[in-house]
């Protein structure tokens, strides 16, 4: 039986051939919480089996994966393509940034994503007809594309807006600002916080103190400060961290979940990690350039150099440390490219003499995956397993598209990275032979090398890259819609107001008593959770795949144990046990 699909929306043009199969042999699947040796059979972009010796039919193509690891496709929750910049408050139409949706989803393809979300931004207020705009342009993507929303404002009109997309067109992630054009106020985020919890959705939020940034600005400008470097004074730690605990406050106050977009300080990585220890639902993610560089790159003696690590909030001196501390303990959840290419002429034109006007955004789409291996797994920093963890499967989770994606199990997507590892490659250089990175565009990832890589990337069940034979295809991705109530984040909510509801109530019921035991809600609205029926255990044994959560508290992702022993790994049977 297939896992439930999240209603992607389907386009005409020719997909993959109907009867194309794969046999993946001879490689070790990794998942989020467990490493074992088996092989896998692909039909028509869906796993079909996953196992030793198993049943293969005729007409096959055969994919050797021996000695190396097979990895469920990544994800990357920030891609940006035909952007705008937004400087000074004001959109600069006459610059785009470099890539289409063609051009970014076949850089994550060749680097192992096969899933990239992109914002629909548009204009202010017009939430639908800009999110139907951006859709039309998603649709020239070769892999999976779905899409956040921006709330640019806020009344009435928005409101119902956010309703629509959320209950109409598989929107479950919408994004507040601090800071810059959309700033909106402490009441305005209260309102919006309050509805987003109300929908079953999550909020992303970009939390920088955007008045003191522009006071800041004014005044360094003044003093003939233009140079990067002086991005480090304007958006110091403090800004950034008096905005995270704003928005944890305010947060908290309607029970909101949230996710803190591009975390780059030590400050606010605590106060997140304090608010998980209390029990809020928080989330934080990082930038793949934050896990290579630092904030000494705004000194460097290139201006394109330093022009091309530009982010907002920005890069923290000696931040990488801090930020693969976070990742390994738990206290951030997420690694993103947050790509967003500016050629370095488009830059000079509108910073050089101002570096408040340099447009945010970097490469990264490409080398996330890759980036995260060098700096963690390579470091003995990560294992394997939190590896898939960190590029895919919290993600997919997050997104409400977990075990469809983020998982190598029998149902699910046949999205799948053999992960080649012991070989170094110049990420810079291999992206310009691929083309991902334009000529006039300089790499935030100079120098940087990993030791492991995609040697073999298929999406939809089609391969699309053979170590350096690229088989991409434009429009062969979908448009992915996302319900919302995302189990691994409502299901603790619900639970949640189910005990505030026996608190305040002097007689216990019945069908309270139900809501209870069973976490579902008969509520209409928001917070209903409807759980896969093949996640059903008829003997009452806890549903691995349905829940992340353990009995002590955590969550099965938190700690993979290599020790245990298997017999029966999904998919199939084995007699391989790990040791």
């Amino acid at each position: 039986m297939d896992f439930p699909k999240s209603s992607p929306i389907r386009k005409t043009i020719p997909k993959i051939a109907s009867g194309e199969r794969l046999h993946i042999k001879g490689g070790r699947i990794v998942n989020s919480d467990l490493t074992t040796k088996a092989d896998i059979f692909v039909e028509n972009g869906v796993i079909r089996q996953v196992g030793n010796d198993l049943t293969i039919p005729g007409g096959v193509t055969c994919i050797d994966a021996t000695g190396s690891l097979i990895v469920p496709g990544g994800i990357d929750l920030a891609v940006e393509f035909d952007n705008n910049p937004v400087l000074d408050d004001v959109t600069i139409n006459d610059v785009t940034s470099v890539d289409n949706c063609y051009s970014a989803s076949r850089a994550a393809l060749l680097g192992g994503t096969t899933t990239i979300v992109s914002f629909s931004t548009g204009e202010k207020g017009k939430l639908v007809s800009s999110f139907n705009k951006k859709s039309e342009a998603c649709e020239a993507g070769c892999c999976d594309v779905s899409l956040h929303v921006d709330v640019t404002s806020w009344n009435d009109d928005v409101k119902e807006a956010m309703t629509k997309l959320s209950t109409k067109h598989g929107v479950n992630t919408f994004r507040v600002f601090m800071s810059g054009q959309w700033q909106l106020s402490d009441e305005e985020l209260y309102d919006v916080l309050k509805h987003i919890r109300e929908l079953g959705c999550v909020a992303l939020v970009h939390a920088e103190n955007g008045s003191i940034i522009k006071k800041e600005g004014e005044r360094l400008l003044a003093e003939g400060n233009v140079l990067p470097e002086n991005i480090l004074k304007c958006r110091n730690e403090k800004i950034e961290a008096e905005a995270v605990n704003r928005a944890l406050v305010i947060s908290n106050q309607v029970d909101c979940p949230v996710l803190f977009w591009n975390v780059t300080g030590r400050k606010a990585i605590d106060l997140i990690n304090k608010a998980r220890i209390e029990g809020q639902t928080v989330y934080g993610q990082v930038l793949a350039v934050a896990l290579v560089q630092d904030g000494s790159v705004y000194s460097d003696p290139s201006w394109n150099k330093a022009a091309s690590c530009v982010t907002w909030p920005p890069l923290r001196k000696d931040g990488s440390e801090d930020i693969m501390n976070a990742l390994a303990g738990g206290a951030l959840q997420f690694v993103s490219s947050g790509h967003n290419v500016y050629n370095d002429h488009d830059k000079v034109k509108l910073g050089r003499k101002n570096f408040m006007k340099i447009p945010p955004g970097t490469n990264g789409v490409y080398e996330r995956m890759m980036a995260v291996w060098s700096t963690g797994v390579e470091k003995g920093r990560i294992d394997e397993n939190q590896f898939v963890s960190l590029t895919s499967t919290n993600a997919a989770r997050f997104l409400n598209l977990y075990p469809r994606k983020g998982r190598i199990a029998v149902g699910s997507d046949a999205d799948l990275v053999v992960w080649k590892v012991n070989e170094a490659l110049s990420l810079a250089e291999t992206a310009s032979e691929f083309a991902v990175t334009k000529p006039d565009c300089t790499s935030a990832f100079e120098d940087v090398e990993s030791k492991g890589r995609p040697s073999v990337v298929v999406a939809h069940g089609k391969v699309v890259y053979n170590d350096g034979q690229i088989s991409v295809v434009q429009s062969m991705g979908d448009m992915v819609e996302r319900p919302v109530c995302s189990p691994s984040i409502y299901n603790r909510l619900t639970t949640k107001d189910a005990l505030h509801k026996t608190r305040t109530t002097p007689t216990p019921d019945s069908s309270l008593f139900r809501s209870l035991n069973g976490i579902l809600t008969d509520n209409a609205g928001a917070n209903k959770v409807t759980t896969p029926e093949r996640f059903s255990r008829g003997s009452g044994h806890r549903a691995m795949h349905q829940s992340g959560w353990s009995f002590s508290g955590g969550q099965a992702e938190d700690s993979p144990r290599p020790s245990s022993r298997f017999s029966n790994p999904p998919g199939g049977q084995s007699h391989i046990s790990l040791t």
